[in-house]
């Protein structure tokens, strides 16, 4: 797409219906080793053992 003088036309990320990632997938990461679940995250990590928040926000304590 170029504009009237031949540059390229600015696009927005709102123009384009781009879908995207969820806003947060923070407790979907193990705190301890960075590990991220595809889905809702085990009680425990299956990386490296250590326990999920038990509030859903990453964080075990």
């Amino acid at each position: 797409m170029a504009e009237a003088g031949g540059g390229p036309a600015e696009v927005s990320r709102h123009d384009r219906g781009d879908g995207g990632d969820p806003v947060c997938w923070l407790s979907r990461v193990c705190p301890e080793c960075g590990f991220l679940a595809d889905g809702e995250p085990a009680p425990v990590c299956p990386r490296c053992g250590a326990a999920a928040a038990e509030d859903g926000s990453g964080d075990p304590r």
